[in-house]
């Protein structure tokens, strides 16, 4: 393993989200991780606009979301936020409003897309409707339900889930300690530990899981038929790339990390879905916003064990109390 890990930490990352601009004078910054859903929104919303930025890593997997230096950007302790010059904009929603109508004008459009009206609100509903869906519960409960799931990828191989569930479980106790360190972000931190039992009583029951993955089924359903009404060559809601096609890029890669592709559309169960998701993954945006294999294997292999337990609250802090929001989306 020692001659292993060496080679990795030599591999060369040829990623261009991996760069620091070095001799470039930058004003805006990401604080992200390319390993955390809510982040690779964001990543990917920037890449599509051609935004010069500077991504300043937090590494999720030793829980720096959390530290002291972080809890005074965000004492919320999540990821991302950014950084434009002195102000600070914490929550991936808040930034992409932020990039499409605070930011420059004259960069590419990923919400007013189109002057129809009627296109722009398509966005939107599609963007709420797969924003809603609880990211962090998905992909933790299917650690508890692994019988639920086909076959995970990189990076929730088995060991990984192994050690992520473990994790979790004590998260809440954890959080419970660091509000004890840090009485600025102490009702924020107990409150999160507190919503972490709570969706640890939820992950525990299959049944109740099952009604989550029953809710991405009918929100997939829609996406469907969504498709089937746009020509050839389109994407989610137009011609035109759009911040509903950011989300849902994002949405499919987790699932299908997750071993949910056979579920929710492969072998023909959803064609449309299954195709978009093999033009979509082409795109330089996406490439260059999801990690790739050498950077998975360096993550798993460099990272001693106990530094994933601070990742399993990265990916598991979702809304939990949303399912209720979603049905009336699909209704309406």
């Amino acid at each position: 393993m020692h001659y292993v890990q060496k080679y990795l930490e030599k591999l060369p990352i040829s990623k261009s989200n991996m760069k620091t601009n070095e001799g470039k004078k930058c004003s805006i910054f990401l604080y992200c991780n390319y390993y955390s859903f809510y982040s690779q929104k964001v990543l990917m919303a920037l890449y599509e606009k051609n935004i010069d930025f500077e991504p300043l890593i937090v590494d999720i997997t030793k829980g720096e979301q959390y530290s002291s230096w972080f809890l005074e950007i965000n004492p919320r302790g999540e990821i991302p936020v950014l950084k434009v010059k002195d102000a600070l904009i914490p929550d991936s929603t808040r930034i992409l409003d932020y990039l499409e109508f605070y930011l420059d004008s004259d960069l590419v459009p990923l919400i007013n897309v189109s002057k129809d009206t009627k296109v722009v609100t398509t966005i939107n509903k599609f963007r709420e409707l797969i924003d809603a869906l609880p990211a962090g519960v998905i992909t933790v409960g299917s650690f508890f339900h692994p019988h639920l799931c086909g076959s995970p990828k990189l990076p929730f191989i088995l060991p990984v889930r192994e050690i992520l569930k473990t994790g979790d479980l004590s998260s809440s106790q954890n959080l419970r300690k660091l509000a004890d360190e840090n009485p600025k972000a102490k009702h924020i931190l107990l409150y999160k530990a507190e919503i972490q039992d709570r969706k640890h009583e939820l992950l525990s029951n299959e049944e109740e899981y099952l009604k989550i993955l029953n809710i991405v089924d009918q929100v997939l359903n829609q996406i469907e038929e969504q498709l089937k009404l746009q020509p050839v060559g389109n994407w989610l809601c137009c011609e035109n790339f759009s911040i509903a096609d950011i989300n849902l890029a994002v949405l499919l890669q987790r699932l299908w990390e997750l071993g949910l592709e056979t579920r929710f559309w492969s072998n023909g169960k959803r064609p449309l879905i299954e195709s978009y998701f093999e033009r979509v993954r082409q795109r330089e945006s996406f490439k260059n916003t999801i990690p790739n294999l050498p950077q998975h294997l360096k993550m798993i292999v460099t990272a001693p064990p106990p530094v994933y337990v601070g990742a399993a609250g990265a990916v598991s802090f979702a809304v939990v109390f949303t399912v209720a929001y979603i049905f009336k989306k699909i209704i309406s």
